[in-house]
């Protein structure tokens, strides 16, 4: 409790005022269309920042309002398992059997799994190999989430390779339920959040339960409220933080934030934040560690996307921190911490990162539009059609029509395969509706014209065979 108490009292506040410039800025980036957003920016232990804009049910947003983290939430969990590692009741590289005697995949390769390869997601399980949908028929407790595993495989050999997957911190989250006796929200809340006096911060086991401002996508332009399928999301995702929260939780990470070190040693952090995934990976343990693929300077961060929320931390060098919280996943948070690095560092801001317009949508529509046309004018058509059509041309023209339909109504499979990672319809439908409302009207079409032209070349299959019997009768 005295450490609680010592962090709560000695962790600095940010001035009242932001700076006039970075307030302009971000009312301007949330007037593009972002409805909420919040943004912290820390330097050493100093929180130079720390503000919001845009509304939320009528009120302003500010440091204090509520947002989805998701991904982020896997540099808590990273946190909880490290300090177990400090207080020597979990050892990094100890297979995770040895803690969950429960864990049982599909694979023989399972018992070799350490704790170290689950946090550095190269334990070779990825939502490639799970044996279950895990929007559909997914596990709600870490517990069963270990029970469902069972009818999972893994993709290569633990710690040869590596594959970003949330089943990974399902596991994680589980172990600590496991080791300490406590479900994960009650661990982070007692032995993380509590002592660090991150009051406005919570953990939810499944995405129904997570709180915070809901997430928006857009709709020629216009910002709609979405949700996502409830599934789980302890461990890998479920917190929800605030920008005021979210600073002390940088300072924290960056060793700056006084009595931080009663929470976790600067050598489990340092160990933490190292980047050690196999193949030259970017992942740490709950971090990304590196530049960003559009280049820029080394830091350790993590984003988080949900259904229409966007979220970034990083931890940059000069002891600099950003948090960017967004009820919107556009424009990527990650722009918008990008520009208010700069800020920290040149006292400049240039650009403003803005919400999508209405063009890519109305662009769409159009094409949807022609496409229905074409596929109403082949359906009025087919009776002529399927009289005058050679047997082969047909049946180019219907497997064609068929094929197409089929991939479209199957993007969520065969894009999973090729991007590895899970999405399911409404998960896409939360991230880009009319894109997703026109893939299913224009398959709908094809389906359309494809059964009315194979059912008049049937008619037509059908009337030619009575007359050649009629004929040779």
């Amino acid at each position: 409790m005295a450490a609680i108490l010592i962090l709560a009292v000695s962790s600095p506040r940010a001035s009242a005022e932001p700076p006039e410039d970075v307030q302009a800025w971000l009312d301007e980036v949330s007037a593009s269309g972002v409805p909420a957003m919040a943004v912290v920016v820390t330097r050493g232990d100093h929180v130079e920042v720390e503000t919001g804009a845009g509304q939320v049910d009528g009120h302003p947003v500010d440091e204090h309002t509520p947002f989805r983290i998701a991904s982020l939430s896997k540099s808590f969990t990273a946190t909880a398992v490290m300090q177990l590692v400090a207080d020597k009741r979990v050892d990094l590289d100890s297979p995770a059997a040895q803690y969950l005697p429960g864990l049982r995949l599909n694979d023989g390769r399972t018992e070799s799994i350490t704790v170290r390869e689950l946090l550095n997601q190269s334990s070779g399980l990825t939502d490639a190999s799970l044996g279950f949908n895990q929007y559909a028929d997914g596990p709600r407790s870490p517990r069963e989430a270990g029970v469902l595993l069972s009818r999972s495989s893994l993709d290569f050999n633990p710690g040869s390779d590596w594959a970003y997957s949330n089943p990974n911190y399902w596991i994680c989250a589980w172990l600590i339920e496991e080791v300490t006796g406590m479900d994960l929200g009650t661990y982070l809340h007692q032995r993380v959040l509590g002592p660090l006096g991150m009051e406005e911060t919570t953990s939810a086991t499944t995405s129904a339960q997570v709180r915070g401002v809901h997430g928006n996508a857009y709709v020629y332009g216009l910002p709609i409220q979405v949700d996502a399928p409830d599934f789980m999301v302890a461990g890998a995702g479920g917190m929800t933080s605030t920008a005021h929260d979210m600073g002390i939780w940088l300072r924290f990470q960056h060793g700056t934030l006084s009595g931080g070190e009663a929470v976790l040693s600067t050598k489990m952090r340092d160990e933490m934040h190292r980047r050690q995934a196999p193949e030259d990976g970017l992942y740490a343990l709950g971090w990304w560690s590196g530049p960003p693929a559009d280049g820029g300077v080394e830091r350790v961060s993590h984003s988080g996307v949900g259904a229409g929320t966007s979220a970034y931390q990083g931890l940059f060098p000069d002891e600099v921190g950003v948090a960017v919280l967004q009820a919107s996943a556009a424009p990527e948070a990650y722009d918008v911490a990008a520009a208010l690095y700069e800020w920290s560092s040149t006292g400049k801001l240039e650009g403003v990162p803005s919400a999508p317009g209405a063009g890519r949508d109305i662009i769409i529509t159009l094409i949807t539009l022609a496409l229905l046309a074409l596929c109403a004018r082949g359906i009025s058509r087919s009776r002529r059609w399927a009289t005058g059509a050679r047997k082969t041309r047909a049946a180019i023209a219907l497997g064609s029509s068929a094929t197409i339909a089929t991939v479209m109504f199957t993007i969520p499979l065969w894009g999973s395969t090729l991007l590895g990672r899970t999405a399911a319809w409404p998960v896409l439908f939360a991230g880009a509706p009319i894109p997703v409302i026109a893939i299913f009207v224009v398959a709908v079409g094809l389906c359309l014209l494809t059964i009315v032209r194979l059912a008049h070349l049937l008619q037509d299959a059908a009337v030619h065979h009575r007359r050649t019997r009629l004929t040779l009768d």
